[in-house]
């Protein structure tokens, strides 16, 4: 019987070892505010399109291991650069992010914000085309292009009705807190598939507030990280399998 040497054994044990953690996943933290349909906060906790597709590349691959962590839109900007998450999802660098700190992957979907308000017998695409007239209802922390793609000073140069998520914005067109809600594209899309009665409710308007490349943003130091992460959440995102998924919130393949 060949006896292995006591040091051949501890080599191989060792090597083993180091084999087993180089297969150990690299745990990535994403970041995501509430922005539906890409992040929903559903009974109190975070859904949407975003969950899912995490959930997704994490079953179709194993190099990285993907958690989201919630946060709010006013707060992105430090919990990147203070570590509280690795990366952002669907994210657009017009978004008030710091040139040349920032890292982006690729794109993810190409979006736009759309102009609403309660539709009445006297009025027409025109109604929008003066918004400093116009009580308009914002989201906290977003960005638009109204506004010049920042948030400060909007509330002096505009009459603005501050709100927390898209969907709060609408209600209050519809209950007359607001005249105007800047939605985007996608939220609103599944909006008019979900209540067709809205298509009669609301003034919808051609032209839009803004349009956007959505990708993922991380730190310029880690940039090789973000596209890698950046590629596998595209892959995932047009596998056959994940079809059905897009579709449930209203996008098609990217």
């Amino acid at each position: 019987m060949t006896i292995i040497p006591r040091i051949a054994l501890l080599t191989f044990l060792g090597l083993s070892g180091s084999a087993t953690t180089a297969l150990a996943a690299e745990t990535i933290r994403i970041g995501g505010y509430p922005f539906p349909p890409f992040v929903e906060v559903i009974d109190g906790q975070p859904g949407g399109l975003t969950l899912d597709l995490i959930a997704a590349t994490n079953k179709a691959q194993t190099r990285y291991r993907l958690d989201f962590v919630p946060t709010v839109a006013e707060q992105r900007y430090s919990g990147l650069s203070g570590g509280k998450f690795d990366l952002i999802a669907f994210e657009s660098p017009d978004w008030g992010w710091p040139r040349g700190n920032i890292a982006t992957g690729d794109t993810l979907h190409e979006g736009s914000e759309i102009y609403v308000a309660l539709a009445q017998p006297d009025r027409d695409q025109s109604f929008f085309a003066n918004l400093a007239k116009r009580r308009i209802a914002i989201v906290s922390g977003f960005h638009y292009g109204f506004t010049g793609m920042g948030t400060n000073g909007a509330t002096r140069r505009f009459d603005i009705l501050e709100t927390a998520e898209p969907g709060d914005g609408l209600q209050a067109v519809l209950d007359g807190e607001a005249e105007i809600a800047v939605l985007n594209d996608v939220f609103l899309k599944r909006l008019l598939a979900e209540v067709p009665e809205m298509k009669e409710t609301l003034l919808i308007g051609e032209t839009p507030d803004q349009r956007y490349s959505q990708t993922v943003i991380g730190n310029a130091r880690r940039a090789e990280m973000v596209n890698a992460i950046g590629r596998l959440l595209l892959d995932t995102m047009r596998a056959p399998d994940f079809r059905d998924v897009l579709r449930g919130y209203g996008l098609s393949e990217p």
